[in-house]
C-alpha cells in the first residue's frame, strides 16, 4: 500500500509540473518574440559632397597672347654726307629733344666747297647781269646770252648744294625721344650709308601680338570691341589698357602668324622699355548668345564610350542626383577646356570628386567654384 501510494504521489507531481513547464515556455516564446520585433534607430544617410559650376549666358572669355613691347616711334639716324666724326653730344640712354644737335662732322673740306660755289656763283651772276643788258643793245647773240644764263642757274644749284651739304654736317633729333643704341665714336670716318644711333619715342608704346590662322580665321571686323590689356612678369597685379592701331593683312612667310599692334600710355608705375616681354588678354562678353563654354579640363572623363561629363541633376534643396552627360570638346587654352556640343544653359558640371561617383547616386551639392 505505501508503495502505491509513493507511485500516486510522483504522477501527481509530473501531472502538475507538465502545465507549468509549458506555460513558462510560452512566456518564454513571447519574451523572444517582443525582443526582437523591438524598434531600431536607423543610421543617418552621409551624401558625398561635389563642387559644380552652372553653364550660364553673359559669360566672359578671356584669351591671351604673348607680346612684345615697341617704341611708338623708332629710327636709325645717320649723316647724309661723308666726313669724320668731330663732335658727338650724345651717349645711349640720353633724352634728347626735338632739333637738338646729336653729332657734327668736320666742316672744313664743307666750307671750302662753299665758298667755292659761292665765288662760280657771284662769278656767274655778275656775267649774265651784263648779258642781260647787252643782249638788248643787241651786242651778243642770243645763244650766247642762253650759255651764260645756263651758266648762272648751274652755279646757283651748286651754291645751294654746298650750302645743305654743311647743314648735313650736323646730325639733329627729329622728335623728342631717347637714344636707345649709338653706334659710332668720335673721330671716325663714316660714309652717308653708315648709323649713327637709333632713336625711339617713349612717350608712348606699341605692344604687338602675332595671331595664328586659327585665332585670325575668327576674328570679325564688325565685331564690338574688345576689353584688352596687357600684363607684366614682376607686375601682375596691374592691368595696362591697350588700344588697337593696326593688324597686318599678310601672315609672316616664316611662322604663318599676323601682327596685330596696340597702343600703350606710358607707365609711371613701372620703368617700360623696349624689347620687353608681355602677357596681353582679350576680353569678349559672348552676349545672349552661347558662343563659348569653357570647363575645367579635369571635369572632362573619357572612356570606352567616349569623353562626358557628370551633371548634377537638383532633386531636393541642396541634393542632386548624378547623371552622365556625353559632350564634344574643343580647344584647351587658360579659360578651360571648350565644349562644343552637350551642354545645355543651366546645367551643374561636376568638377570635384568625379572619381569616386556614379550615375544615378545621390550627392549633396556644395558651393559653386
Amino acid at each position: 500500500m505505501k508503495i502505491v501510494s509513493g507511485m500516486n504521489s510522483t504522477r501527481m507531481q509530473l501531472s502538475i509540473m507538465k502545465p507549468l513547464t509549458t506555460l513558462l515556455m510560452v512566456f518564454g516564446v513571447m519574451a523572444c518574440g517582443q525582443k526582437e520585433s523591438a524598434p531600431v534607430e536607423e543610421e543617418a544617410v552621409v551624401l558625398k559632397p561635389v563642387r559644380t559650376m552652372t553653364v550660364s549666358l553673359g559669360s566672359t572669355t578671356t584669351k591671351s597672347f604673348t607680346g612684345v613691347v615697341e617704341a611708338n616711334k623708332s629710327a636709325e639716324l645717320g649723316f647724309r654726307v661723308s666726313g669724320e666724326l668731330k663732335v658727338v653730344n650724345t651717349k645711349e640712354g640720353d633724352f634728347v629733344k626735338k632739333g637738338q644737335v646729336l653729332a657734327v662732322l668736320d666742316q672744313t673740306d664743307f666750307n671750302i666747297k662753299l665758298n667755292a660755289s659761292q665765288a662760280d656763283y657771284d662769278r656767274s651772276k655778275s656775267e649774265f647781269d651784263r648779258a642781260k643788258s647787252l643782249i638788248k643793245q643787241g651786242a651778243i647773240s642770243t645763244a650766247d646770252f642762253e650759255k651764260l644764263k645756263a651758266q648762272q642757274s648751274n652755279a646757283k644749284a651748286q651754291l645751294e648744294s654746298a650750302q645743305q651739304n654743311l647743314k648735313y654736317t650736323e646730325l639733329k633729333a627729329p622728335y623728342n625721344g631717347v637714344i636707345a643704341k649709338q653706334y659710332l665714336s668720335n673721330f671716325e670716318k663714316i660714309t652717308s650709308s653708315i648709323t649713327f644711333a637709333t632713336i625711339q619715342d617713349l612717350s608712348a608704346f606699341e605692344v604687338r601680338i602675332n595671331l595664328p590662322e586659327s585665332v585670325m580665321i575668327k576674328v570679325k571686323r564688325d565685331e564690338e570691341e574688345r576689353a584688352v590689356y596687357a600684363v607684366f612678369d614682376g607686375n601682375q597685379d596691374r592691368h595696362y589698357p591697350l588700344t588697337f592701331k593696326e593688324v597686318s593683312t599678310r601672315a609672316d612667310e616664316k611662322t604663318q602668324t599676323y601682327a596685330v599692334k596696340f597702343v600703350m600710355a606710358t607707365p609711371d608705375d613701372i620703368n617700360l622699355l623696349p624689347g620687353m616681354s608681355a602677357r596681353v588678354y582679350a576680353e569678349h562678353e559672348s552676349g545672349d548668345d552661347l558662343k563659348e563654354v569653357y570647363v575645367p579640363a579635369h571635369s572632362v572623363l573619357e572612356d570606352s564610350q567616349g569623353r562626358f561629363v557628370y551633371l548634377a541633376v537638383e532633386t531636393k534643396a541642396g541634393q542632386a542626383e548624378v547623371k552622365r552627360r556625353a559632350v564634344i570638346v574643343g580647344e584647351l587654352n587658360e579659360n578651360g577646356l571648350q565644349v562644343l556640343q552637350g551642354l545645355d544653359l543651366g546645367d551643374n558640371v561636376i568638377t570635384a570628386g568625379m572619381s569616386k561617383i556614379s550615375p544615378d547616386l545621390a550627392v549633396r551639392i556644395m558651393d559653386e567654384g
